[in-house]
C-alpha cells in the first residue's frame, strides 16, 4: 500500500508542472445513437463508424435492463462472447471470446478507464473489483487488437468505463434479495460544485449458493474525483477497494452430479481475496497541437487459498496459498488531430509500462506455515502508434503498429533462478468505408500475441521452468458491416473472422508442464441485432458461430475443448409508459467437448436452452425490480474430463430470482 501511495505521489509532482450516475431511474434508452462515441479502438474518442472493427457498446441502461449483477453477466448477451461460471455463485467467471476455451481468460484484454486489469498469473480476471453499478459503459471490441493493448489482446478487447460527477447532487441505492439467500445493499453519491466534482458509491452482496459450500460475500467502495484546474488541465483521482470471501464447491463426476447435483465435493476449501486500485489521470489539450493524456496507477492484490483437496505433500502438493503482488503502471499517450491535404487524420502515439512484483507462498493447510516461496517480477514496455487517414470523407483508412518488450524474473525456494527475455511486433491494417450516417462497411488484417503469464513457465511443485515456451502469436483478418436505419429503429451489428495461432500454449498432463502447440485457427461470424418495432415494442438477438480446431500436430483435425460451435439469444422488451418494463430472453449454448479432451475422445457437454426474464415497475424516482434466470429449471453445467477417474464437472443453477428496490434522489 505504501509503495502505491508513494509511486502516486512522486510521479504526480512529476506531471504536474509539465501538464500547462443520474437518478437511479431513467428512462428506457432511445432507438440507436448514429454518432455513437467510443474509446477503445484509438484510446480516445472516435466515432463508431469510422473505426474498421466491430465495437458494441453496453450502456449502463442496457446493463441494468439485462439484470446482469457483474460484467460477465452483462456481456453474455452478446452474439461472440462465452461466460462460463465454475461456481455458479459470479464469483468464478471467465470470458471467451474467439474461441480459446480453458484459456480463454488469457487471450482477452480487460481494461478499466484505460488501465489494463489482467493478472500475470494465470489466475481469471477479478471481475469482482468492478461493482457493476459503477460501470458508465461497457464497450467491446471483437478480434485482436495487440497494437493498443499489447499481450492477451487476441480474442478481443473488452473495455469498461466507470461513473464519474454529474452535474448538482444525486444519489442513489438499492437493497434486495433472492433465492439461494442471497442480499445486496448499494449506495452512492455524484456531485459536482464548480471545478470540482466526485463519484462515490459502496456495495454489499452475499450468498449462500446454488450448491453446498458455495457461499460468498463481497464488499466494494470506489471514488472518483475530478478537478478542472483550467481549460487546458483537468486532473482525477480514482481509488477502489474489494474484499471477497468464497468457498470452492470442487467439481463432480457424473455419478456425483447425477445423485445430488448440489452436493459439495470438497468440503473444506475456501479461499479470500483483497484488491485496491488507485489511478491518477492528467488530461491536458494543447489545442492544435495535440492532448497529452497520462494514467499512472498502482494496484494491490491478495488472495489466501486454503484447498485441502490439494494436499499432497508426498508428491510436493500442498493446499493453502498466499499471493501477494502490486503492479505499477505509466501509460503516457499523445492525440493529434490535423489535416493532411486536406483530409482529416488522427495520430495516437503512447507508451504502456507496467511492472509487477509477485510473492507467494504455500504450506500445508492445517499449519498454513510456509514451505515453498516464490518471488517474481514482470516488467513490460510497449511503444505503439496509430493512425487514422480519410482517403476521402466517407473512407477512413487505419494503420498501426506496436513493439512491446517483455522481461520476466523467476525466483523460488525450489531452487528456480531464471530471467527470461522476450519482445514482440504488433500491427494492424484497416479500411472503414462510412456509406450512410452511423452505418458502415470495414476490412482489417492484423497480427497479435500473447507473452506467457509467470506460472505458465514454471511447475509449481518442482520449480523447473520451460525455457523452450514460446510466446503465442496470431494472424487474422476480419470482415464486417454495421446497419442503422428505419429511421433509426434498426441497428446490426455483423462480422466474420478467422485468425491462425502459432505457439498456443496449453497445459500437457503427462510432461506435466505448460507447452506450444502447432497451430490452431479460429474462424466463424457473429450478429447482433436490435429493432424498435413500436414504441412499446423492442426486439433483440445476437448469434454467434465459432470453428475453433488444431490444424496440426497430435491434435491435428480436432476442436478446442469448451467452445461451442452455436451461441445465440432472442428476446422482447416492453416499456409501457407509465412505468412499467418487462424483458423476456431465450438463450442457446451449443454443444462442447468438456475441458482437457483435446482427443474428442469423450461425449460433448450437452446443450443449454434457458429463458430469463426482468420486470420494473417505476414511479418518480423509485423502482421495484425482479430479475430471473432460468425460469424454466433447465438442468445443464460445465466441465473438465481428463479421462476415466479424471471428471470434473460442474452443475449451474436451476431458476434463480432476485428482486428489490431502487432509488434515487
Amino acid at each position: 500500500m505504501k509503495k502505491c501511495v508513494g509511486f502516486l505521489f512522486l510521479l504526480t509532482l512529476w506531471m504536474l508542472p509539465a501538464a500547462g450516475p443520474a437518478a437511479a431511474v431513467d428512462e428506457q434508452s432511445s432507438p440507436v445513437v448514429v454518432d455513437e462515441m467510443i474509446v477503445t479502438a484509438s484510446r480516445s474518442e472516435q466515432q463508431n463508424e469510422k473505426v474498421p472493427a466491430q465495437i458494441t457498446v453496453l450502456t449502463a441502461e442496457d446493463i441494468r435492463a439485462s439484470g446482469a449483477q457483474s460484467v460477465p453477466e452483462a456481456l453474455q448477451n452478446l452474439g461472440g462472447v462465452i461466460v462460463t461460471d465454475l461456481n455458479g455463485n459470479g464469483f468464478n467467471q471467465q470470458v471467451d471470446m474467439g474461441g480459446f476455451g480453458e484459456t480463454a481468460s488469457r487471450h482477452v484484454a480487460v481494461v478499466v478507464n484505460g488501465r489494463k486489469i489482467n493478472p500475470i498469473d494465470q489466475s481469471s480476471i477479478n471481475f469482482l473489483s468492478i461493482p457493476i453499478e459503477n460501470v458508465e459503459k461497457i464497450e467491446v471490441l471483437h478480434g485482436g487488437n495487440s497494437v493498443l493493448y499489447g499481450s492477451d489482446a487476441m480474442g478481443g478487447v473488452i473495455n469498461i468505463i466507470t461513473k464519474g460527477a454529474t452535474a448538482g447532487v444525486h444519489g442513489w441505492g438499492e437493497a434486495g434479495g433472492g433465492t439461494h439467500d442471497t442480499f445486496k445493499g448499494t449506495a452512492g453519491l455524484s456531485f459536482s460544485e464548480g471545478r470540482f466534482g466526485g463519484h462515490v458509491g459502496a456495495v454489499y452482496y452475499e450468498t449462500d449458493g446454488y450448491r453446498e459450500r458455495s457461499g460468498a460475500d463481497r464488499k466494494s467502495a470506489y471514488a472518483k474525483l475530478s478537478y478542472s484546474a483550467s481549460d487546458m488541465l483537468d486532473l482525477s483521482l480514482e481509488a477502489n477497494t474489494t474484499r471477497a470471501d468464497y468457498e470452492y464447491p470442487g467439481g463432480m463426476t457424473q455419478s456425483q452430479m447425477a445423485a445430488d447435483r448440489r452436493q459439495a465435493v470438497n468440503l473444506e476449501d475456501e479461499g479470500e481475496s483483497q484488491e485496491d486500485y488507485y489511478v491518477l489521470s492528467v488530461r491536458s489539450d494543447w489545442g492544435r497541437l495535440g492532448r497529452l493524456n497520462v494514467d499512472l496507477s498502482c494496484k494491490n492484490y491478495e488472495r489466501q487459498d486454503t484447498m485441502v483437496s490439494w494436499d499432497f505433500p508426498a508428491w510436493g502438493y500442498y493446499g493453502y496459498y498466499d499471493y501477494d503482488y502490486t503492479t505499477l503502471g505509466a501509460n503516457p499517450q499523445y492525440v493529434l488531430n490535423h489535416s493532411i491535404l486536406g483530409r482529416d487524420n488522427r495520430l495516437t502515439a503512447g507508451i504502456e509500462f507496467y511492472d509487477t512484483d509477485y510473492d507467494a507462498w504455500n504450506g500445508d493447510t492445517a499449519t498454513q506455515t510456509q514451505i515453498n516461496t516464490y518471488d517474481h517480477e514482470q516488467t513490460s514496455v510497449g511503444f505503439y502508434v496509430q493512425d487514422e487517414f480519410s482517403l476521402v470523407d466517407n473512407l477512413v483508412l487505419n494503420m498501426g503498429a506496436r513493439y512491446e518488450d517483455f522481461d520476466t524474473t523467476l525466483r523460488s525456494s525450489l531452487g528456480t533462478d531464471k530471467d527470461l527475455s522476450e519482445n514482440e511486433w504488433a500491427w494492424n491494417l484497416g479500411l472503414a468505408y462510412i456509406y450512410a450516417p452511423g452505418s458502415k462497411v470495414y476490412f482489417r488484417t492484423y497480427q497479435a500475441f500473447r507473452f506467457p503469464k509467470a506460472d505458465e513457465f514454471m511447475i509449481l511443485s518442482t520449480g523447473a521452468v520451460n525455457e523452450d515456451l514460446n510466446h503465442e502469436t496470431s494472424m487474422g483478418y476480419e470482415a464486417g458491416v454495421r446497419f442503422v436505419g428505419l429511421d433509426k429503429r434498426l441497428s446490426a451489428n455483423a462480422r466474420l473472422f478467422s485468425f491462425d495461432v502459432d505457439d498456443e500454449i496449453t497445459w500437457n498432463d503427462f510432461s506435466n508442464q505448460n507447452e506450444n502447440l502447432d497451430e490452431t485457427r479460429h474462424q466463424g461470424g457473429e450478429l447482433d441485432i436490435a429493432f424498435q418495432a413500436t414504441d412499446l415494442l423492442r426486439l433483440f438477438g445476437g448469434f454467434g458461430y465459432t470453428d475453433a480446431e488444431f490444424t496440426a500436430g497430435t491434435y491435428d483435425g480436432k476442436k478446442i475443448p469448451l467452445v461451442p460451435e452455436f451461441k445465440a439469444n432472442l428476446g422482447f422488451a416492453l416499456n409501457f409508459d407509465f412505468g412499467l418494463t418487462y424483458r423476456c430472453q431465450y438463450n442457446h449454448l451449443g454443444k462442447r467437448y468438456a475441458g482437457g479432451d483435446n482427443d474428442n475422445a469423450y461425449d460433448k457437454i450437452d446443450s443449454a436452452d434457458t429463458v430469463d426474464m426482468y420486470l420494473s415497475y417505476s414511479i418518480k424516482k423509485i423502482e421495484l425490480f425482479l430479475n430471473a434466470t432460468n425460469i424454466f429449471d433447465e438442468e445443464y453445467h460445465n466441465g473438465y474430463n481428463y479421462g476415466p477417474g479424471y471428471e470434473s464437472y460442474y452443475p449451474m443453477p436451476e431458476a434463480v430470482y432476485y428482486g428489490g428496490v431502487r432509488f434515487g434522489f
